[in-house]
């Protein structure tokens, strides 16, 4: 058995509601020669490094390319708005990264000798809700198109295919067949099925392997697995962990890039046992069949996906390592947006890791996990969703992790966060990548922590000790450094809304287009900004013949947990008129609030007014949804309000004394915590 270790990581229903407002979707269409223009230094962990290439990409396409020069400054247009970056040199690994105009970076390449750069997605599917018409006309989603199928699916991969290409080695979880075939499993409630088209758009993505041992895998029974197996051998994308027989779902796919060889074992812990007819590939000769339309189908029981046991997980691991430099185990278990892993995925990932996996890679949970050195391999408790169709608040966060490996083990590895909106993974930058980032640094174990707006390994000797930070009073917002160390006399809390700034964040080709939040699009649109202080915001408009209030709301009602919440915001109006704050809890993620509480907020005279509401969640409520209402005018001919920092805080019981997934505190003036700095410094304010 091969035993490596970790050479050093860095991880990077209100429909008639609706009104016009002063946003709608606008193409970003900057070109080399904008302003302002990202700046920085690349390195190569000690001296800089001249003549790499840095080069910008938005929707699959370059827009602008630079050279550093000799003490390793680059400049770069980014056309006004942010971008995915490549850095790149021939001696050394390249890195890809999101990137705001006017920012500053410090990037780190590390040696490309005997290197090989691997980057893995999570959940991928292309399939229902990407072709159903939208059913809210206040919220975009993306939709293939059935007579454009292989172009729509091209532009949907765009907006990561920057971070796929750069990898040597890109791998998703694939749970769907890919099939034409109208055959589904009798058993299921749920089957997907994505056209077979997707191959080829996922292999000129950049993606290179595609894990097959998954819920999903089986849902059009043998006609739809050998379609997908067939479809993805046509692309050349190799695969692992479904086949024809249980010695061919647990077979290791290995690939090879640069002499460096990378074997990918692929298991299920949702093999289907709880039904009538699993999906399990079982040692047996039985057979079962499935009527449809006066047709029959006979499928063996022989195949389908490889099953997670210990047996399975050895067998399978043994098997790459007398094949690979480096070995790969993917296993889908857990549960459901659930962002901790159970015991018995900890135990099957402690199995995988014992038989010899230098990476352990896990998905199902629809939601990004931590990551964790243990017992000298890297493990992904959890990857999330990549392409999705969910609608749910807590699947639209997520990330891809790039890891550099050689023959020896891990060389570096850092996560890259994203955004999903409308099933289109996103890029983030500033603020909102930070706060991606720090969730997942939340979660990650101590070996983590952020370094240059990234999740990063840090060896104990490197790490800051905690100081003392003395609070104003009132509530504080991080800018840097985590608390650590705290007394029942303060409260840490975590901002919910994540994108209530309305800042052009995300690489896209729209401009402060309101990601995450639902609002009119019928009035003229607006791609400045217009919040307060030259921030985004976002404005709703009403005139007198408009019937219908306009309405302003996240995208979808958001889980909750804990007991008290602060909702806050910055708003200014035109001229007196109605505009009132309505609040809704709910027991689930669909159907009619049981409570809701509603607040009139007042005429501002065109100035920037705060407002905060402190909130108690009741029994039994699970969700949370918040609305803003402006009734049309009555003594005016047109109303507007405009809103800034929109902001909801779910605060922890006052025995949570720290944690990095924490970026709000109140306390009252004079108290004090420990904190940890990042990148040498401790501000919150």
């Amino acid at each position: 058995m091969k035993r490596r270790k970790v050479l050093g990581l860095t991880a990077a229903g209100m429909t008639s509601l609706a009104g016009c407002s002063q946003r709608i979707r606008q193409t970003v269409s900057g070109t080399a020669g904008d302003e302002p223009a990202a700046t920085g230094t690349v390195s190569t962990g000690g001296d800089t490094l001249s003549d790499a290439s840095v080069t910008a990409y938005r929707n699959g396409s370059e827009i602008a390319r630079a050279t550093t020069d000799v003490d390793g400054t680059y400049d770069l247009s980014l056309g006004g708005f942010p971008a995915w970056v490549r850095f790149d040199h021939p001696e050394h690994s390249s890195v890809t990264r999101a990137i705001a105009p006017g920012s500053t970076r410090t990037i780190t390449l590390a040696s490309g000798e005997e290197a090989v750069s691997l980057a893995f997605g999570g959940d991928v599917m292309f399939g229902r809700r990407y072709y159903e018409p939208r059913d809210d006309p206040l919220r975009f989603y993306y939709r293939l198109q059935p007579g454009d199928r292989r172009d729509s699916h091209d532009r949907l991969l765009d907006s990561v295919s920057p971070l796929f290409r750069d990898a040597d080695i890109a791998s998703i979880n694939l749970e769907t067949p890919l099939t034409s075939s109208e055959w589904r499993h009798p058993s299921k409630a749920f089957v997907f099925t994505s056209h077979p088209v997707a191959a080829a758009a996922m292999a000129d993505a950049g993606i290179d392997y595609a894990a097959l041992a998954n819920t999903h895998a089986f849902d059009a029974l043998t006609p739809g697995l050998e379609e997908t197996v067939e479809s993805l051998d046509e692309a050349g994308i190799g695969h692992s962990g479904a086949g024809s027989d249980p010695s061919t779902a647990i077979a290791p796919a290995v690939l090879e890039r640069d002499g460096v060889t990378v074997g990918f074992v692929s298991v299920t812990t949702t093999a289907g046992r709880q039904y009538d007819r699993d999906w399990a590939a079982d040692e047996t000769t039985a057979t079962y069949t499935v009527n449809r339309d006066g047709q029959t189908l006979s499928v063996r029981d022989r195949a389908g996906v490889a099953e997670a046991t210990p047996e399975t997980i050895r067998a399978g691991v043994q098997a790459a390592i007398d094949r690979a430099d480096v070995v790969v185990t993917q296993i889908h278990g857990g549960e459901e947006y659930q962002r901790t892993p159970t015991r018995e995925l900890q135990n099957l990932t402690d199995t995988a890791i014992a038989a010899g996996s230098d990476l352990v890679v896990n998905h199902h949970p629809h939601v990004s996990g931590g990551l964790e050195t243990r017992d000298g391999a890297l493990v992904a408790w959890s990857m999330g969703n990549l392409f999705f169709d969910q609608n749910l608040w807590a699947t639209y966060r997520s990330f891809v992790l790039q890891v550099t490996v050689t023959p020896d083990g891990i060389q570096s590895a850092r996560a890259e966060p994203i955004l999903i909106e409308g099933y289109v993974p996103r890029g983030v930058t500033g603020p909102l990548r930070n706060r991606l980032t720090w969730e997942l640094a939340g979660l990650s174990d101590s070996s983590f922590t952020i370094a240059d707006d990234t999740v990063a390994y840090r060896p104990d000797d490197e790490r800051y000790p905690p100081e003392q930070l003395t609070l104003d009073g009132g509530i504080q917002r991080r800018a840097r450094g985590w608390v650590t160390e705290s007394d029942d006399s303060v409260q840490l809390g975590r901002e919910r809304f994540i994108t209530g700034s309305f800042d052009d964040h995300d690489v896209d080709s729209d401009a402060y287009e309101g990601t995450l939040w639902r609002y009119g699009r019928e009035s003229r649109g607006s791609d400045q900004p217009i919040g307060q202080d030259g921030s985004g915001g976002i404005e709703l408009v009403r005139v007198r013949a408009n019937e219908n209030r306009a309405l302003l709301s996240p995208w979808n009602r958001l889980p909750v947990s804990n007991e008290d919440f602060t909702l806050s915001g910055t708003y200014r109006t035109n001229a007196d008129g109605e505009l009132r704050l309505l609040v809704s809890w709910y027991d689930d993620t669909a159907g009619s609030s049981f409570q809701s509480q509603e607040t009139s907020l007042a005429s501002t005279e065109r100035e920037w007014t705060d407002f905060a509401l402190d909130l108690e969640r009741p029994d039994d409520a699970t969700h949370i949804d918040v609305f803003l209402l402006l009734t049309p005018p009555d003594g005016v001919d047109i109303l507007r309000v405009a809103f800034d920092t929109l902001s909801l805080v779910e605060w922890e019981p006052a025995d949570v004394a720290g944690g990095r997934q924490f970026d709000a505190i109140r306390g009252s003036s004079g108290a004090t915590v420990r904190a940890v700095p990042v990148n040498g410094e401790v501000r919150w304010q």
